[in-house]
Order: structure tokens, then C-alpha cells, then sequence
């Protein structure tokens, strides 16, 4: 039911997209020049859709909305929609071909509307100083944006089972940002064909693929940052290898609890680099108490109890960390103030540690030990709630609670 419900949905949005691709050929009045604008700016936006970079293996982004926005400022909704849907079909044929129909349609009909409404504001009669040409300009992308971003949501939400809200909440800030901060090189593109020509587009097209490397370099040392860190964890797992896994699981579901509390991008970056290294410190801890078979001495369970300092030290030297290294120090710290190492109270604790901490534990108590069996997700949620009552901030605990009960966690495998 599923799988039908998701080519139903790529079925809808094809056929919309064939369908605005069919009227905008049929309006089209083909001339030399207006072939020469389709041929130039179909070139510029499928070689910056062909050079995308990668955020994760499944998300990508590119500069190509830069050309195609200023097509759709230099020509008409019924041209953009038609470089649209060349560019994104054939930027994207390693994929089945039904996804590049898909991806084909949804970029046509963003592009589409996104002119459409430009075109009804009277910003193709405006002047580029004018005022009114930036407030049409305006509503125009974020017509994009929206469009674009809801269809692409649409398609993901029917393929994984995750509610659209919940997808839409991640990162849109920053891709909403991504499109106004392309927009000066539509402008500079519809300068140079306007005042210059082709000879300006190519020359001008050079230091937009420098800004597209420079944002893959970002992204390159930003994956580089979690490769390293995920490596520091591999060294605690082949110490503890119960917990194999744990800190991989902690970030999954800190980063679903920071979500539904509509954190920003820095503050979830933060969770999930300090989710990965909370127990770094383990690392300083002798293998005999951390694969003891039963549970531990008062002296043994003292010395795990070193652990956040351990992890603080390793890391409040590394610049990118430094935040990092608080959250990794208070992880353990309870909001009646029962916690270790300095025993803080609620607000003296950072939010994202709190965040952490309550993440840690639940995937704690749904794993086996040595000494017990795992409890079910409902009975570790009535462990938090009774047992360890004033542990945790009662706001994440309520989080963690709607996100088990409504069946968006799972307890992976990574």
C-alpha cells in the first residue's frame, strides 16, 4: 500500500509537471534569440546540476537555481519551466528514470509558479532599482522554495513513512537561506546577458563553480569532523562491547528530540557531535570494569563515574569542540542535582547535555547488559518517569515520550 501510494504521488506530480511543459511549448513564439536564451541558460543550469555536493549520501544540492532564476527574470514562466525540466531530467539520469521524471516535473513546476508570480506582481515591468522589483523578486523565490521543497518533502515522506512535518522542520532555514544567497548571481547573470552577452555569461559562469567548490570544501570538512569522531567512538566500542553502537543510537534520537523542539542547525550539530563522544572518556577506564560480567563495586562504579571528566579533557582543546566538551562534562548531571560530576541543578546544566542525557539513558535501559535483559520501550519510559523521577528535565522526557508512543523512534542497527 505504501509503495502504491508513493508512484501514485510521482504519478501526480509527472503529470503535472508534463502538463505545464506541454502549455509552455504551445506558448512559446521560438525565435533566434529566444532559442539562444533556452540553449544558454539549459547549458549553464544542467552543468551546475550535474556538480552537486553532497550532504549525505541521499541529499544533494546545487547551484543551478542561480541560472535558472535569472532565465525566469530575463524570459518568461513558460521558458523556465521548459530549461527547468531539461536540467533537472538530465542532470539526474543515473537515477531510474521515473526519478528523473520526477525530479524533471517538481523543478518545472516550482520554476513555473515561481515566474507565474513574478510575472502577476508587474516585476517584469519594474526596473532592477526599483523597490518593487525586489519585493516581487522576493515572494517569487520563496514561491520557489516552497514549491520545490514540498514536492521533494512529498516524495520522501511516502517513501520512508516519516510525517511531513517532521521533515519539514529540518534544516529549512538554511536551505530558505540558500536560495536568497543565490539570488545576487541570477542578478549578475541577467546583468552580463543583458549589458555584455555570451562572451560575459561564460566568464561569469567561472566564479559561480568557485563558489559551488568552496561550499564542497565546507561540507568535505564537515564530514571529515563526524568521520573523525565516529572513529573515537569505534575505539570506545572495541573496549565496551556491549555498548557497541550506543553513541550512534544517542545521536539518532537526541537529534529527533532537538527536532520536535525546534532547535537550530548549530544548536543539532552540537547535540550530534556531543552524542557521538559522550562516553570518550570511557576510553580511560580499564577493560576489566568496563566488560565486568555483573554490576559494579561502589568503588568499580566511582571509577566510571570519572568518565565525563576524561571525555572533557580529550577534547576542550580542539576548537571546533569546545562546546562540545561541556556537553560531554554534564551529560551525566541530573536536574534535582543527584547527578556527577559537580552535581548541578536544571538550568545550570546546558540544554543540548540535558537533551543528551536523557537520549543516553533510554537507549541505555532498551539495551542489554550483561546483568539484566533489555526493557521495552514502554518500560523504560516508566523507569524515567517513576524510578528516576526529577533526573530529567520533565520538557525532553515528555519529547522522548511522544516520539516513542507515536512510533517515530526505532531502535536501529547502525
Amino acid at each position: 500500500m505504501r509503495r502504491l501510494s508513493f508512484f501514485f504521488y510521482l504519478g501526480c506530480v509527472i503529470g503535472m509537471g508534463l502538463g505545464i511543459l506541454g502549455f509552455s511549448l504551445l506558448r512559446l513564439s521560438w525565435s533566434p534569440h529566444l532559442f539562444s536564451l533556452f540553449a544558454t541558460f539549459t547549458t549553464l543550469t544542467l552543468v551546475a546540476e550535474l556538480l552537486p555536493v553532497y550532504l549525505r549520501p541521499e541529499a544533494a544540492i546545487s547551484v543551478s537555481f542561480a541560472p535558472l532564476y535569472a532565465a525566469i527574470l530575463l524570459s518568461s514562466p513558460f521558458l523556465a519551466a521548459l530549461i527547468a525540466f531539461v536540467a533537472a531530467f538530465f542532470g539526474t539520469l543515473k537515477s531510474q528514470w521515473y526519478k528523473s521524471l520526477f525530479n524533471g516535473a517538481q523543478y518545472a513546476i516550482s520554476a513555473f509558479l515561481s515566474g507565474l508570480i513574478f510575472e502577476h506582481l508587474g516585476g517584469y515591468s519594474f526596473h532592477w532599482n526599483e523597490p518593487l522589483f525586489y519585493l516581487a523578486v522576493g515572494i517569487s523565490i520563496g514561491v520557489f522554495f516552497f514549491s520545490n521543497f514540498l514536492l521533494v518533502l512529498g516524495a520522501v515522506s511516502f517513501a520512508s513513512r516519516t510525517p511531513l512535518f517532521l521533515l519539514w522542520k529540518r534544516d529549512i532555514s538554511g536551505i530558505l537561506f540558500q536560495y536568497f544567497a543565490l539570488f545576487p548571481f541570477s542578478l549578475l547573470l541577467y546583468f552580463v546577458y543583458s549589458y555584455v552577452g555570451y562572451v560575459g555569461i561564460v566568464l561569469f559562469f567561472l566564479p559561480l563553480l568557485v563558489a559551488r567548490y568552496s561550499f564542497k570544501l565546507f561540507v568535505d570538512t564537515k564530514r571529515m569532523h563526524l568521520e573523525l569522531l565516529r572513529a573515537l567512538t569505534a575505539a570506545v566500542d572495541a573496549k565496551d562491547p556491549y555498548t557497541r553502537g550506543h553513541s550512534a543510537r544517542v545521536a539518532q534520537l537526541a537529534l529527533s528530540i532537538a527536532d520536535r523542539l525546534n532547535l537550530s542547525g548549530k544548536e543539532k550539530e552540537v547535540i550530534e557531535y556531543a552524542a557521538i563522544l559522550h562516553d570518550v572518556g570511557k576510553i580511560g577506564i580499564t577493560d576489566a570494569i568496563l566488560s565486568k560480567p555483573g554490576r559494579l563495586s561502589p568503588e568499580e562504579y566511582q571509577v566510571v563515574q570519572e568518565h565525563p571528566l576524561i571525555g572533557y579533557r580529550i577534547v576542550k582543546d580542539v576548537d571546533f569542540l569546545r562546546r562540545v566538551a561541556e556537553i560531554i562534562l554534564t551529560h551525566h548531571e541530573r536536574c534535582n542535582g543527584h547527578g556527577y560530576p559537580e552535581g548541578r541543578r536544571m538550568e545550570e546544566i546546558p540544554l543540548e547535555a540535558r537533551i543528551v542525557a536523557v537520549a543516553d539513558v533510554f537507549d541505555a535501559l532498551t539495551s542489554e547488559r550483561p546483568y539484566r535483559k533489555a526493557y521495552t520501550a514502554n518500560e523504560a519510559l516508566k523507569i524515567m518517569e517513576n524510578e528516576e523521577e526529577g533526573h530529567f528535565d520533565p520538557r525532553i522526557l515528555m519529547v522522548l515520550k511522544d516520539i516513542v508512543l507515536s512510533g517515530a523512534w526505532h531502535r536501529d542497527s547502525p
